[in-house]
C-alpha cells in the first residue's frame, strides 16, 4: 500500500484540478477566480512554514551562543517537527559537553591552585598550554601572556633548555636544579615528564617546578657539619694518640717530659670533653621535641651575672682580665635557667678568649620592650665586617689558629644562637676593627603580674604552710 501524500504536496494538486474544472465547465472567469483564492491560500500555508524555519533558525542561534534553554515550539504536523527534534537532540548533547567541560575546567583550575609547585603544560613542539601562577613567577612570565607561546620565548634559562631538549628528544622523564629567572637567590628543581600518544609519538610534557632552596642549604649545613665535627675530633684524638704512644714507647724515665706529654694530653682530652658538650648542647637546643621539656620560669638577671662571675670570674683574672657590671636595673627574664647561664656564659668566655690583657669585659642590661636586652661588651681587637653575618654559624671561625689555641670549639656562638631561638628571642653584634665587640642577646621580659595570679600565688603559699 502507498502511503498517503503529504498535505504540503496535496493541497497544490486539489487547487490545480478545481481550476482545470472551472475552466470547463464555468468558463474563463470562474477559473481565474478560484485561480487566485488557491494561490492565496498556497502563499499562506509557504509563509506558515518560512516562519517556522526562521523560530528554529533564531533557536539554534541561541543554543550556539551559549542560551542552555533555547526551544522552538510548532505544530505537531509541521514539516519541521523533525528537524526541531533533531536540534533539539543536538542542543542537548552541546548542554551536556559544555557541562563536562566546564568541570574539566574547574578541575584543572583547582590543581594548578592548590600545587605548591610550579606547573607548565607543553605541546609536542614545548609550547605553552596551561601554567599556574606559582610557575609565571618562578620563570619571569605572566601565565596568559605565555599560552601559546614556545616556553624558551617566554624565560630566558640555558639549563632549563638543555633539560627540556634532552627531555623531549628522548621522550623521557628528567629532573635538575635550576637557578629559576624570575626569583633571584632560590634554588628550584625543575621535572619534566613527556607523554606519548597511541602511536608512540612525542604528545607533549609537564614541567613541574619546586623551591628547594631551604632543602638545599639545610643538605650543605649537614654536609658541612659532618665534615667540620670529623675533622674537629680527628685532632684532639691524633694528639693524645701519638703522645700516649710515644710515652708507652720511651717510657717514664724521664719525669720533667713524660709531664711535658700528659698536659699535651689532658689538654687534647679537655678540648675534646668540651667538643662533645658543645655538641649535644647543640643537639638539644636544636630539636623541637626538647623544647617542651625545657622549664621556665622568671630569672634574674643579676644572679644570671653572679653565677658568671663565679664560674669564669678564675679564667678572666688568670689572663689579667677584669669583669664588670654596668647597669642591670634589677631586670628579670622569662627563661630556663640553665640554657640563660650558658648563653651569656659563652659570650662572656669568649669575650675573655679575644680581650687584650689588663681590658674589662662588661655585663649589662637594659629594658627593651617586651624583651630585656642582655649586653656583653669586650675591648678586643673587633671582628671584621665581612665575617659578622656568619659569626653564628657552627664552626664558623674569624681565627682559627687563635679559637683553637684558646680551647675554642667552635660551637659557642651557634649554641647562644639557638638558645635565643628556643626563648623567642634574638643574638645579634656590634664591632668594628680596633674597638672591641658587643653581642647582645634579647630574651623575653618576665610576665607581667596580674590581680588572679597574685591571689593565685597567695593561695598557693597558704596551702604550703597549712594556713
Amino acid at each position: 500500500m502507498k502511503p498517503p501524500l503529504a498535505p504540503s504536496i496535496l493541497v497544490p494538486l486539489l487547487l490545480l484540478a478545481a481550476i482545470i474544472a472551472a475552466w470547463l465547465w464555468a468558463g474563463p472567469a470562474s477559473a481565474a477566480a478560484l485561480g487566485a483564492a488557491g494561490t492565496a491560500a498556497w502563499l499562506v500555508s509557504s509563509l506558515v512554514r518560512g516562519s517556522e524555519a526562521t523560530a528554529l533558525a533564531r533557536a539554534l542561534r541561541r543554543v550556539v551562543d551559549g542560551d542552555r534553554h533555547a526551544a522552538v515550539h510548532l505544530r505537531p504536523s509541521s514539516l519541521l517537527a523533525p528537524a526541531v527534534r533533531a536540534a533539539a537532540a543536538l542542543a542537548a548533547a552541546l548542554r551536556e559537553t559544555g557541562d563536562a567541560l566546564a568541570a574539566e575546567r574547574l578541575r584543572r583550575r583547582i590543581l594548578e591552585q592548590a600545587l605548591r609547585e610550579g606547573l607548565v603544560i607543553l605541546d609536542a613542539q614545548q609550547r605553552v598550554l596551561a601554567a599556574n601562577e606559582i610557575a609565571g613567577r618562578l620563570l619571569g612570565f605572566s601565565p596568559d601572556a605565555a599560552r601559546g607561546r614556545l616556553l624558551q620565548q617566554c624565560t630566558r634559562c640555558p639549563e632549563l633548555n638543555e633539560l627540556m631538549q634532552a627531555a623531549f628528544t628522548r621522550v623521557e622523564r628528567r629532573q635538575a636544579d635550576i637557578d629559576p629567572p624570575g626569583a633571584p637567590g632560590l634554588v628550584a628543581e625543575a621535572v619534566v615528564a613527556c607523554v606519548s600518544d597511541e602511536s608512540g609519538r612525542l604528545a607533549g610534557g609537564l614541567l613541574l617546578l619546586s623551591d628547594v632552596t631551604a632543602s638545599r642549604s639545610l643538605d650543605r649545613m649537614r654536609s658541612d657539619f659532618a665534615a667540620n665535627v670529623s675533622h674537629e675530633l680527628r685532632t684532639p684524638i691524633t694528639n693524645i694518640r701519638g703522645y700516649v704512644e710515644t710515652l708507652l714507647q720511651v717510657g717514664l724515665e724521664d719525669p720533667e717530659m713524660s709531664r711535658r706529654f700528659l698536659d699535651i694530653v689532658h689538654r687534647n682530652a679537655s678540648r675534646l670533653g668540651a667538643l662533645v658538650e658543645d655538641l649535644l648542647s647543640l643537639s638539644f637546643v636544636e630539636n623541637p621535641a626538647s623544647r617542651d621539656r625545657i622549664e621556665m620560669g622568671d630569672v634574674a638577671v643579676d644572679k644570671l651575672f653572679d653565677w658568671v662571675e663565679a664560674e669564669l670570674g678564675p679564667a678572666a683574672e688568670a689572663r689579667g682580665i677584669r669583669l664588670t657590671r654596668g647597669t642591670a636595673l634589677d631586670l628579670s627574664v622569662h627563661a630556663s635557667t640553665l640554657l640563660a647561664e650558658q648563653a651569656v656564659g659563652n659570650l662572656v668566655s669568649n669575650a675573655i678568649r679575644y680581650a687584650p690583657e689588663g681590658s674589662a669585659v662588661e655585663m649589662a642590661a637594659r629594658p627593651d620592650g617586651d624583651f630585656v636586652a642582655i649586653t656583653v661588651r669586650d675591648e678586643g681587637p673587633g671582628i671584621p665586617e665581612k665575617h659578622l653575618s656568619r659569626l653564628f654559624e657552627r664552626f664558623y671561625r674569624v681565627d682559627t689558629a687563635r679559637t683553637r689555641e684558646g680551647g675554642g670549639t667552635g660551637l659557642g656562638l651557634a649554641i647562644v644562637k639557638h638558645i635565643a631561638m628556643v626563648h623567642g628571642g634574638t643574638i645579634t653584634v656590634q664591632s668594628a676593627m680596633g674597638r672591641g665587640s658587643e653581642f647582645t642577646l634579647r630574651l623575653p621580659a618576665e610576665a607581667p603580674r596580674t590581680p588572679d595570679s597574685e591571689a593565685l600565688e597567695g593561695s598557693g603559699a597558704r596551702d604550703a604552710h597549712g594556713v
